[in-house]
């Protein structure tokens, strides 16, 4: 839940989800993710930031997602 919770997935989901509807294609860009405890992402931390460098985001991608994506609880 904190993945599709955390703002980088939510910014990815709205890439192709331009209505309320969400079906399983509008998902095509939000990569998949290891949720075991080989995970490459601890899953307990500030998730957003670890994905932005798992991803290699630019400064300018980072600051569009955080200015443009509400947080969620």
């Amino acid at each position: 839940m904190k993945y599709i919770k955390s703002k980088f997935a939510r910014c990815m989901l709205g890439i192709l989800k331009i209505t309320q509807e969400t079906t399983p294609d509008k998902w095509a860009k939000v990569p998949l993710q290891d949720f075991t405890s080989a995970s490459d992402i601890n899953w307990s931390e500030a998730v957003d930031e670890q994905l932005y460098r798992k991803y290699d985001l630019t400064a300018e991608e980072i600051n569009f997602i955080e200015s443009h994506v509400k947080e969620m609880n």
